[in-house]
């Protein structure tokens, strides 16, 4: 059962949760959506709003996912749960059900609009945002040589910010 956690009562590190955990990335509806591992992202406050960033590569299915849908979950697991989060990564939904091989239990949650978000039951936090900004990388923007070899097949980067509409515990 989830519950609400305002953001002042937030405890958590985002460079562990982000860049050493990881999390799943899901965007479409009940009908069809997709999940994704992401390690990249951050958090913090724009335009007087908490939000999240995510980095999502045109060539991941859940990209189309993210560029039609209103919005998206970000969903953090326990430890218990990392084996999960690699399958998840290294396995493409175009290819796999990634519920059905995972055993991941899909969840819904109200969006502000009323349209349903896609989570899992086994999360331990997930964060609920609305889509406020999408801009893709130009490799004219870096300005540091070393960022090229993070692209050196294309495949550039999405950014996507959403707003967060709420933060859900999971007890």
């Amino acid at each position: 059962m989830y519950v609400e956690v305002p953001v002042e009562m937030l405890q958590m590190n985002p460079f562990t949760a982000i860049g050493t955990d990881g999390f799943l990335v899901t965007a479409g509806n009940a009908e069809k959506f997709n999940t994704m591992t992401a390690s990249w992202g951050g958090m913090g406050v724009l335009w007087e709003r908490n939000i999240i960033i995510l980095f999502v590569r045109k060539s991941r299915y859940t990209h189309q996912f993210l560029e039609s849908s209103d919005g998206f979950t970000v969903s953090f697991f326990p430890p218990g749960m990392r084996d999960h989060l690699v399958w998840c990564g290294q396995h493409s939904g175009r290819e796999y059900d990634k519920v059905a091989e995972t055993g991941l239990q899909v969840s819904y949650i109200s969006s502000p609009k009323g349209a349903e978000r896609v989570t899992f039951k086994q999360a331990s936090l997930v964060f609920s945002c609305t889509k406020a900004v999408v801009m893709d990388f130009d490799e004219d923007m870096f300005q540091l040589p070393q960022i090229q070899e993070f692209y050196q097949e294309g495949d550039l980067h999405t950014v996507f910010i959403g707003f967060i509409d709420s933060i859900l515990s999971n007890q």
